[in-house]
């Protein structure tokens, strides 16, 4: 079978009881609704004879005979004999089902039918539209492939298990191997767990094993210091020098001084040691910090563009900064803690015990139900981080959005709007975060009253012993100061396993970023062509789609010879900027290929491929620097010398020079605003800086006016000199220079030839100019 949807048991059975044999089955799809439209269980099937079986369970069919359930009970129990270890599956889900079966030869025209939050499968059947089968947005991507593979059937096409389409249902984990069970978060449940997350965590504390020896020393030195201390005030103070008959009582308060002075004195160094730690700590802690931050952010830098399509840029914000923050205070505070604290308890367990061990077994009474308290509260609170994270990042997403475009937002009179939308949002996080302080606050509550309950039972039972005499007092101030202490691991404990569950689901999202395996990626042995590229373009049967089973390119096949100046036209969402990512390799073509001199483009090393290449587009980004920063963005090492040049062939040298400062002129966000032209401009000169061997202007100049409009071709003019260019444009008068056109339509090559060729055809390309010709004639008779 082929790997889209698998057969439940249950769907086998109610198929085999309707004489479909479940091991004849090619192609299956599992949908959520019925035929009717109602939630419920529908299998779409086809068999080896290319016969398309649709099982509804809870459907209705007024035209169409029902199968009855006494059919299928008896087909069930002609067909199995069901062993007693699979008694639970039965076929009665299925019981008083639709079924219908059609030979796919007979279904003519068949397409997908869009709503808002479902879809229709339909076909034409002796020339009448029919609904096969409805669906909602869950099983939309799988249902457009289970079409396109039905029609592929249907002309007989050869259809094999490792066919792409299926790569996007089936992604497998590059460790384990396992196909992910979220495809739209490709996280390997298997891989990615708790403990092991922490395991990796550490592995960033290799390069400071010297300051974790310090650390480790210096905890343990305080540990015993902890330890020796209520022995100093307990038995050395309390009964051999306060009390009568006490060993040291007859030196009199000379040795009250000096136990206070051996007191004062641990105090002190214990003081010290801390600080010598906590500063080992913070150097360690914030350089694997930055290193965490530098991997999370190396890690987006080299992830394909689909990526940051798919995900807002609030949420990537979130994961380097806050993720890396929560996961650098555990580090800090947490860890070392951990460690101290267990030291100190299995010390302080062994020297109460010692001292009685009565008295200590009472202390441990609580343990078991705290222990079972968190059994079954760590996941729900597990899950309650998870919202949280979700929400907050939400909230980041929200903000950078609304400030990002705030102009638009006050253009429109939308404050308000915004404000409201902010509200929902941020209430969204307020009652993530209600939800799980109202839990927090309800464990820990308990566990510290079960605690208490056990310190005061050991207030009793000792002050009885101290009264038969079964203890001193100084021996019950001592244990009790142990008891004290012992009690502090139990209480951090609590605390813990709270930031442990946050820090983990932290790590969790930080590891998923680093984890991920980038669509767009350099072949084993990648031709490097910084120098030798010249500037020939093929596309051979080209094939794309951005969403899966939504063509935007269809078996494109065109040829661009070094130094040619083509242009591409045709209507918005036609593909022709689709056409440029493409030959720039920021995204991979679905089928076909495209190659650069005779070279495939995925077999070209990236840096190698995108250095002989330059876009300049309509949208324009200048990072926050100087106008001369700007430029030199493309060629890192250029002189200034180098900058003033490109500045002037891009037109832009005059404007820059007559701002207050030059090209030191601070520009980008927050910065000093330039015009749309000035900024085409910097762009402009940024492309002639890289030299590109290939150029590609998509809608450079769309929205500039005249004026602007012939300084920047003029500066085009010079660019594209010598170099293979590629001309996107709706505004025709932009291609005057174009020596060759191709006329994209729906994906596809429509037309191709001369601008006069073009004309004489009086295709798309005819209608295109003839609308601007007509609306520029308007223009000028108003005038």
């Amino acid at each position: 079978m082929l790997p889209l949807d698998r057969l439940s048991k249950e769907a086998e059975l109610g198929l085999e009881a309707h004489g479909v044999k479940a091991d004849d089955i090619q192609l299956a799809l599992q949908l959520d609704m019925d035929v009717d439209g109602r939630f419920g269980e529908t299998w779409l099937c086809i068999d080896g004879e290319k016969r398309l079986h649709i099982m509804s369970a809870t459907g209705s069919d007024t035209n169409s005979p029902r199968v009855t359930s006494t059919l299928v009970d008896q087909n069930l129990k002609r067909k199995h004999k069901t062993p007693k270890t699979e008694s639970t599956v039965t076929a009665d889900q299925f019981r008083d089902c639709v079924f219908h079966t059609y030979d796919i030869a007979e279904l003519e025209d068949s397409y997908i039918d869009n709503f808002v939050t479902s879809e229709r499968f339909l076909s034409k059947l002796n020339g009448v539209t029919t609904v096969l089968a409805q669906s909602t947005n869950a099983r939309k991507q799988k249902m457009f492939a289970f079409l396109d593979l039905m029609e592929r059937m249907r002309e007989g096409r050869e259809i094999k298990e490792d066919d792409p389409l299926f790569d996007q249902f089936n992604a497998k984990c590059p460790k384990c191997g396992k196909i992910y069970a979220d495809q739209n978060r490709k996280i390997c449940t298997d891989c990615i767990n708790n403990s092991k997350v922490m395991v990796r965590l550490f592995k960033y504390l290799k390069e400071y094993k010297g300051c974790i020896a310090i650390v480790l020393f210096v905890m343990l030195a305080t540990s015993a210091i902890s330890l020796v201390s209520p022995l100093i005030s307990g038995l050395f103070l309390f009964d051999n020098i306060i009390s009568e008959g006490g060993r040291f009582h007859h030196l009199g308060v000379h040795m009250v001084w000096i136990a206070i002075a051996l007191i004062f004195g641990t105090s002190m160094l214990s003081l010290a040691l801390g600080i010598w730690k906590n500063r080992t700590n913070a150097y360690m802690s914030t350089r694997v910090t930055l290193a965490m931050k530098m991997d999370i952010f190396s890690s987006m830098q080299h992830l394909s563009l689909s990526y940051f399509n798919s995900n807002q840029t609030g949420r990537l914000i979130t994961r380097v900064n806050y993720d890396a923050d929560v996961i650098r205070g555990f580090f800090i505070d947490q860890i070392p803690a951990l460690i101290i604290h267990l030291i100190n308890y299995i010390g302080l367990t062994i020297i109460c015990l010692i001292l009685n061990w009565k008295l200590t077994l009472i202390v441990f009474i609580p343990v078991p139900i705290i222990v079972c308290i968190f059994k079954f509260m760590l996941p729900k609170l597990w899950r309650m981080y998870s919202k949280q994270w979700r929400r907050s990042s939400s909230l980041n997403a929200m903000l950078s959005d609304s400030l990002t475009g705030i102009r638009v937002v006050k253009a429109f009179s939308k404050e308000a709007e915004e404000t409201n939308r902010f509200y929902t949002v941020s209430h969204n996080l307020f009652d993530a975060n209600l939800q799980l302080n109202m839990v927090s606050l309800t464990i820990f509550p308990v566990i510290g009253l079960l605690i208490g309950i056990s310190c005061n039972a050991i207030w009793g039972f000792g002050g009885m012993d101290v009264l038969g005499g079964k203890m001193t007092y100084g021996e019950f101030a001592a244990f009790w100061g142990y008891i004290g202490m012992i009690f502090a691991p139990l209480n951090f404990m609590t605390q813990f396993l709270d930031q442990y569950t946050n820090a983990a689901n932290c790590a969790q999202r930080m590891f998923e970023i680093i984890d991920a395996i980038p669509e767009i990626t350099d072949a084993p042995n990648p031709v490097d062509m910084d120098t030798t590229m010249r500037g020939d373009i093929t596309f051979d049967k080209a094939c794309f789609h951005y969403t899966a089973n939504r063509p935007i390119l269809k078996d494109v096949s065109l040829e661009i010879h070094a130094g040619d100046n083509i242009g591409l036209v045709g209507h918005t969402g036609s593909g022709k900027s689709t056409i440029a990512n493409l030959i720039m390799r920021l995204y991979d073509v679905t089928s076909g290929t495209i190659s650069i001199d005779g070279v495939n483009v995925k077999d070209i090393k990236q840096s190698s491929l995108r250095k002989n290449i330059a876009i300049v587009s309509q949208e324009i980004f200048l990072f926050k620097g100087t106008i001369a920063d700007n430029i030199r963005y493309a060629k890192p090492d250029a002189t200034m010398d180098e900058i003033i040049a490109a500045a002037k062939v891009a037109n832009a040298h005059d404007f820059i020079l007559s701002l207050p400062d030059g090209y030191e002129t601070v520009v980008g966000t927050g910065s000093r605003s330039l015009s749309g032209g000035e900024k085409q401009r910097v762009s402009i000169a940024r492309a002639v800086l890289l030299a590109p061997r290939i150029l590609i202007l998509d809608e450079a100049t769309a929205a500039m006016d005249t004026e602007t409009e012939r300084l920047i071709q003029d500066a085009l003019g010079e660019l594209t000199k010598g170099r293979t260019t590629i001309t996107i444009a709706h505004r025709l008068s932009t291609l005057k220079d174009c020596n060759y056109l191709f006329a994209i339509e729906n994906g596809e090559i429509a037309e191709r030839g001369t601008h006069t060729e073009l004309l004489d055809k009086k295709g798309i390309y005819y209608k295109l100019y003839t609308i601007q010709t007509e609306a520029m004639q308007k223009v000028l008779a108003g005038m």
